[in-house]
């Protein structure tokens, strides 16, 4: 609030601007009231700054009323004088509160705790040829700068000369197996067809058989009757011949021819007897499959070429499986060599991140050694913020503290942590931005924002300053 005050006279100035001393005369003849001091503080600066010359025009003297006689002199309010206006007070006060206002903010940034600058970095990925070939791209427009997702092709390499003789040897095995296995299936169908005809014609004989032998069985029950009939006829001869022989009828030889005759029919009968015994065993065994007869082979032809058959219908078998399993085996080799063939023939180099291409070091056409490096993308994902502070504000700094990150461009302000913090090493990494770029001081930290995830046009680059949170650093050392 400027006052206005009486005074007396005021110093010459060394001014010799006419409006300046016209002024000064002004001041000199009445009371140094507002309207005065403002032009009087006018000239003074146009002095300093050494302004040309002008016509001014005179300024208006007010003369200020006489104050009033109080009774008792030296006591009481000041009274100010009525030509201070209300509106000249309020812009003395705003001119005030925004010389504050402009003061307070360069104070505040001196005293807490920044950095001396402050870049937005980011890991840098470098895809390498995993095999030797020519290099095509995907996509005929990408470049540097181009966007890629996760797993999106970016280039292909194409190998014409890749060896290949193990996958024709094992194609060509693999074929010849397919032929066996087809051979030795249509021989398994012959013998099965053999077999069953073998079996028929088996069956026939034993059923044929078993008839012959109920047919002999028969004839022999047959020869039995008339053994026994004839038996009994040289019993009654032999009898008639005893009771004859007691009378002298006959003579001893007529008895002992009777008697002879007698015995060889009893044994007729009982060599009857023991061969339909022997014919009961032969058509036993026939029934039960087993040939018993008065021929070499216990089994017939049919039964013996049917086992022979059966034998090499068992062997037919084995090697069947023995060939499909090999076939199986060389089936699954060949798919992994096919495999391995169409890596070494062909490789697809696919996006590993969400970003973009930071360099592009190959071409279309061009021919590529296995292990070379072909492009470097820029993990958009991976975002942080590197900075440079100094030795004083390193010392106030601690792993996990909370930071803010305000870009130079007037983004929005970002909130993160402090994850590393590197000192007087400039720590080389496989960033996109190395930390010896930063010069301004010689301490380096790392910084992660997780609003920077957020992008995905990678704003990698982006300057700004970082003020970090010395009380959460505090807390944070307490706490470990």
């Amino acid at each position: 609030m400027i006052v206005t005050t009486r005074s007396p006279r005021l110093r010459a100035s060394a001014s010799t601007d006419p409006a300046d001393a016209a002024v000064l005369e002004a001041a000199r003849e009445s009371e140094f009231t507002t309207d005065v001091q403002l032009a009087y503080l006018d000239a003074v600066v146009k002095n300093l700054r050494g302004d040309a010359p002008s016509e001014t025009p005179e300024p208006r003297v007010v003369p200020a009323p006489e104050p009033a006689e109080s009774p008792t002199k030296g006591t009481g309010p000041i009274a100010l004088p009525s030509d201070i206006r209300p509106a000249t007070i309020i812009k003395s006060l705003l001119a005030v509160a925004l010389a504050l206002a402009l003061g307070w903010l360069p104070v505040q940034r001196l005293l807490a705790t920044t950095s001396a600058e402050a870049v937005v970095n980011a890991r840098v990925i470098t895809l390498r040829a995993p095999i030797e070939g020519e290099v095509s791209m995907q996509d005929a427009d990408t470049d540097v700068g181009s966007m890629f997702s996760h797993d999106q092709n970016i280039l292909v390499v194409r190998n014409p000369r890749a060896d290949s003789s193990h996958l024709a040897n094992l194609t060509r095995e693999r074929n010849q197996l397919r032929t066996n296995i087809g051979a030795l299936e249509g021989k398994k169908q012959l013998l099965i067809t053999s077999l069953e005809e073998l079996s028929v014609q088996q069956e026939r004989f034993r059923i044929g058989r078993i008839e012959q032998l109920e047919q002999r069985l028969r004839q022999a029950d047959t020869d039995s009757a008339s053994a026994e009939a004839q038996y009994s006829v040289a019993a009654d001869a032999m009898k008639r011949a005893m009771t004859l022989r007691k009378t002298d009828a006959v003579s001893q030889a007529f008895l002992d021819k009777a008697a002879g005759d007698a015995h060889v029919a009893e044994q007729a009968v009982k060599g009857q007897a023991e061969r339909r015994k022997g014919m009961l065993v032969e058509l036993d065994a026939a029934k039960r499959g087993t040939y018993v007869g008065d021929s070499y082979n216990d089994t017939p032809q049919s039964a013996q070429r049917k086992m022979e058959v059966s034998l090499e219908l068992s062997d037919v078998q084995a090697r069947l499986v023995g060939s499909r399993a090999e076939l199986e085996s060389v089936e699954a080799e060949l798919v992994k060599e096919q495999e391995r063939h169409d890596e070494l023939s062909q490789v697809a180099i696919r996006s590993t991140v969400n970003g973009r291409i930071w360099e592009m070091l190959t071409a279309p056409g061009e021919h590529v050694n296995a292990g070379q490096d072909l492009v470097k993308l820029l993990d958009c994902g991976s975002a942080i913020v590197t900075a440079s502070v100094s030795e004083t504000a390193y010392q106030r700094l601690a792993v996990g503290q909370t930071a803010t990150f305000r870009p130079r461009d007037g983004g929005e302000a970002l909130k993160g942590t402090v994850v590393s913090l590197n000192g007087l090493s400039a720590v080389a990494s496989n960033s996109a931005i190395q930390q010896n770029a930063l010069s301004r001081e010689p301490y380096h930290v790392t910084l992660r924002f997780p609003d920077l995830l957020k992008h995905t046009d990678c704003r990698i680059g982006r300057s700004g300053l970082v003020q970090f949170d010395t009380a959460s650093a505090a807390d944070f050392s307490r706490t470990y």
